[in-house]
This record gives C-alpha cells, sequence and structure tokens, in this order.
C-alpha cells in the first residue's frame, strides 16, 4: 500500500474509487464500505483509494465535541487497510483551519482535481465537512456535476446491535471485550511497554509485567481480569491481564495493568508487547487475605487455559 500524507505527491486518475472517513476500529461496517470499493475497483480496473485523518477530528474538536478514546493509532490504522488489500491512502493533516472546510470545497477543490474520482463509497450515515453537510444526497448532486458516481453501504447489525466506533468503545469500557471483538471483526488489542513494578505478583506466585500503554489517548478495556494474547518479538504466548485497583493488596489505589505470561520466562522490562483481549472472566474483588487471592488467581488460570485452549 502506498501512503501520501502530502496530496501534491499525488499523480491524478479519472479511474479511482474512493472512500473518506475516520475509520476508528475499522470495524465490521467500515469493511463493508472497503469491501463495496475494493469490488469496484476490481471491476472497473481502478485504483482504490481511502482518505482519512490524523488525528481524529474530535481530538482537535474536543472544546466543541465530548473528549474521545480510539479504537485505533494511526499506524494499526493503515496495518488493516493493507491487510485489507487497499492499494492508496491519504492521511490528511486534521486542524482546526481545515474543520472549517465544506464539503463542496473539500470535493470539488481538493480531492477532484488532485486525485480524480470515478466512485465515492460512503457509509449509511455518511456527513462531511463543515457541519456534517456532505450528506448522500448533496454528494449525490455534486456527483451530476462533477461526473462521478455514489454508492451507498446500508446499516450493519450484529447481535442486535447497530456496529459502529461509539458502540465498540462503549462495550470496551463496560469490559464486554467478545461483543466489541464481534463488531470490530478481530481482537481488540494495544501495544504496551513493560515497565518496573512492586514485584507483587511475583511474591504471590504469578509473576507480572507492568504495562504502561504506548498510545495514551487508546481506549482501555474496563476494569476486570481478562484472557488475552500476548504478542512479543514476533511470538505469541497466553496470559491472564489484571486491569484495576488491587483492592486486596494496594493501599494507595493507583491504577495497574499488569499480565501473567502463562508461558513465557524471561525479562521483559524495557520492551513493547501487544496484547489481544480475548475473553473477560471476572470483575476485580477484594478478597479478605492474600491466600484467598492466590485461590483465585489459580482459578482464573484454569479458566483463561480453558478459554484459549491451551493444551
Amino acid at each position: 500500500m502506498v501512503i501520501y500524507r502530502n496530496i501534491n505527491e499525488i499523480q491524478r486518475n479519472d479511474s479511482t474509487i474512493i472512500s473518506v472517513g475516520t475509520f476508528d476500529g475499522v470495524h465490521c461496517a467500515h469493511r463493508q464500505i472497503i469491501n463495496k470499493l475494493l469490488k469496484l475497483a476490481a471491476e472497473q480496473n481502478s485504483r482504490s483509494f481511502i482518505i482519512t485523518f490524523d488525528p481524529h477530528p474530535q481530538e482537535i474538536l474536543k472544546n466543541k465535541t465530548p473528549e474521545i478514546k480510539l479504537l485505533n493509532t494511526t499506524s494499526e490504522k493503515l496495518k488493516l487497510f493493507n491487510e485489507l488489500g487497499i492499494e492508496n491512502t491519504l492521511i490528511i493533516n486534521f486542524t482546526e483551519e481545515f474543520s472549517k472546510t465544506t464539503a463542496r470545497e473539500f470535493y470539488e477543490k481538493l480531492i477532484y482535481p488532485s486525485i480524480g474520482i470515478k466512485d465515492l463509497v460512503v457509509g449509511y450515515d455518511h456527513g462531511f465537512g463543515r457541519n456534517r453537510e456532505g450528506d448522500f444526497q448533496m454528494l449525490l448532486d455534486l456527483g451530476k456535476e462533477l461526473g462521478f458516481g455514489i454508492h451507498r453501504v446500508e446499516e450493519i447489525d450484529i447481535d442486535n446491535m447497530k456496529v459502529s466506533s461509539t458502540n465498540i468503545r462503549h462495550l470496551l469500557i463496560d469490559g464486554n471485550i467478545q461483543k466489541a471483538n464481534s463488531l470490530l471483526g478481530y481482537l481488540y488489542s494495544f501495544d504496551a511497554k513493560v515497565i518496573d513494578g512492586d514485584k507483587i505478583g511475583r511474591e504471590l506466585g504469578f509473576p507480572t509485567a507492568n504495562l504502561l500503554p504506548i498510545a495514551p489517548n487508546k481506549v482501555i478495556p474496563g476494569n476486570g481480569i481478562y484472557a488475552v494474547k500476548v504478542e512479543f518479538n514476533g511470538k505469541e504466548y497466553n496470559g491472564m491481564m489484571s486491569i484495576g485497583y488491587r483492592p486486596t493488596i494496594n493501599e494507595e489505589g493507583k491504577k495497574v495493568i499488569e499480565v501473567n505470561i502463562l508461558d513465557f520466562s524471561g525479562d521483559l522490562y524495557g520492551f513493547t508487547i501487544t496484547i489481544y483481549f480475548v475473553n473477560r472472566l471476572r470483575d476485580e474483588k477484594k478478597f479478605k487475605s492474600r491466600e484467598e487471592l492466590i485461590e483465585q488467581i489459580k482459578i482464573d488460570r484454569q479458566q483463561t487455559i480453558k478459554i484459549l485452549n491451551i493444551s
């Protein structure tokens, strides 16, 4: 996949199928849009092009909209685009000044003359430009003027829930990992650096790696105990993760993210690992003693082994 950050570097080609959006999560609804784009490109021997934004518009407009945590970093999003078969991606630097651009100005003065548009693929609720005025009807009219086609992909539901980035964020914060993953179409993950901890996990017989998420603006699933996959140095391991305040042993009330890797031995301090969430085991809980906590961790470990199908 060719990645552009400067529109002036792109060679114009009238035979281009494009889609425009933030695509946070590159979830199942986004994938319907991308699949339609790729299908049209293949049928018409055209190039496929996605136009997205960095940073996320709501990060720039946070004084006007609620603060948002994201499902993907830009690099994660690009990796997913590439895996799905997109040929070209333009990343537009989203600024407050750019946010004042109207939809007509965006397509008529920027995208159409610089990239070219044969067909434009949008989602069911597409609204782009200042005040989200670039809706489906406006784009239909503009397409007639400039000579390109518009294709709208309909809303999809999974397990009686609309597939949307907002719904997935809420599911993750609630700890509903399985449903979030079903709407995403893959296991939710984040990258984290292994940092120095208090070694209490080792004292309990379950040594853990304390983690600091690399991207501070990514959604972290809600407090609780999780079965996870851990990727390090190109290899995959199994683990159980704790997110929360460790109420049985933590008197400071400090939130900790830590993972016990079941099938790994070695020092990970200072390295970056990737955590993939598979399922949630339980809420965090305050136990009467460390001995009672250890017994529960043993149960958690057996559940993790069962969920991850570890032989």
